[in-house]
């Protein structure tokens, strides 16, 4: 027994150094271009969906209207709130020529439905293309739009962004918040590039207005009130329709709180709102992760019973070499290089947590 047990295990260090080659080497290897000026630049409209959030608009609004873009419009949806964050939008689109405001009354059908009120702004939008963002992130800097718009083409119509999260000096928890958020973008822009893309980014995503009305908009998951960047990006996306930003001018950044209740309730709602991609989405992801828990139990296995104890501590530290170098080369494209230093606890958390949370939502059918 123990003997199969060390070919699995050499067998799943296989498949983790080819993920890391073959599917993560070519954001690894990537390179930043210089942001292009005003070349070819089609006019844009940026999405932007607001409920309740007051206190973040005019930062927001201001780092928006500033951008460094030829020629853009601002579709500010107002989703019914407590607060008074509709007089701050009214004040600002009286101010500015390139705005328009989308009040959206609940209905009963729809009450609060997110999808139903981005429906009703895209119909408003003039331009063919369309940017998504929310008051709850900033843009890294005034070229945030350039930077991400310039991944536009003629074939690739759908563009997916990073959202940076903020750093917090000497917090195990916000290295552990992230990890889970800069590997769900590792994930997503790599698998963008060999399939299908998981999901989107609800924060920091594009899309052309033709891919959004030719299959009717958001009508297979409008039941579903959450989560429009999952299953629709996952619906309408391909290998040849997607690009990814990854320009670090093109992130977005976004303030959260170090605390575990923060760290598990992101697993929990990204495992949930996952299980809404396809079958083939899923089973590719779950794949690695289960190689990911094998390789950890294998070892720990094999190394209670001594059982060739040096070819094994051999094998575990050549994966690391390996997942060192190029983990080294991701979180550095995703502006997280501190990570490196973490990586094992890091990792291991991660694969035990989400592991749990999949399997407890697994056997008892949760949605989201």
């Amino acid at each position: 027994m123990l003997t199969l047990l060390f070919y699995i295990f050499i067998a799943v260090i296989v498949i983790e150094i080819l993920q890391y080659i073959i599917i993560y080497g070519p954001i690894a290897m990537t390179t930043s271009l210089p942001t292009k000026k005003y070349v070819d630049f089609e006019p844009v409209s940026v999405i932007v969906y607001i409920k309740e959030q007051q206190d973040k608009l005019d930062n927001f609004l201001t780092q928006l209207i500033n951008q460094d873009y030829p020629e853009y419009e601002i579709v500010l949806i107002h989703n019914e709130s407590d607060d008074d964050d509709l007089e701050i939008l009214e004040a600002f689109c009286a101010k500015h020529a390139n705005t328009r405001l989308v009040k959206v009354a609940n209905i009963e059908t729809f009450w609060g439905n997110k999808k139903y009120s981005l429906t009703l702004g895209m119909k408003v939008a003039k331009y063919e293309r369309f940017v998504f963002i929310e008051p709850v992130v900033t843009p890294r800097s005034e070229n945030w739009l350039l930077s991400f718009t310039r991944n536009f083409s003629t074939s690739k119509k759908i563009v997916l962004g990073h959202t940076s999260i903020n750093k917090k000096k000497r917090s195990f928890i916000n290295q552990l918040i992230r990890f889970q958020n800069t590997y769900k973008s590792i994930d997503l822009f790599s698998w963008a590039n060999f399939g299908k893309p998981f999901h989107g980014n609800a924060y920091n995503q594009g899309y052309n207005k033709e891919l959004f009305f030719k299959v009717n908009g958001f009508i297979e998951q409008m039941r579903v009130p959450y989560g429009d960047e999952y299953s629709f990006i996952n619906q309408i996306g391909t290998s040849n329709n997607v690009a990814v930003a990854y320009d670090q001018d093109s992130f977005v950044n976004l303030q959260v709180e170090s605390k575990t209740s923060t760290w598990l309730n992101n697993v929990k709602t990204y495992d949930l709102l996952f299980r809404s991609s396809s079958f083939f989405s899923q089973l590719k992801l779950r794949f690695f992760n289960l190689c990911h828990l094998l390789f950890f139990a294998l070892f720990t296995v094999l190394m209670s019973f001594l059982f060739n104890w040096e070819i094994v501590l051999g094998l575990f530290a050549f994966r690391y070499l390996i997942i060192y170098i190029y983990n080294y080369k991701l979180f550095k494209v995703f502006d997280d290089k501190d990570l490196i230093w973490t990586l094992p606890f890091l990792e291991i958390i991660h694969i035990f947590i989400t592991t749990y949370y999949s399997s407890i939502h697994f056997i008892t059918r949760k949605k989201i």
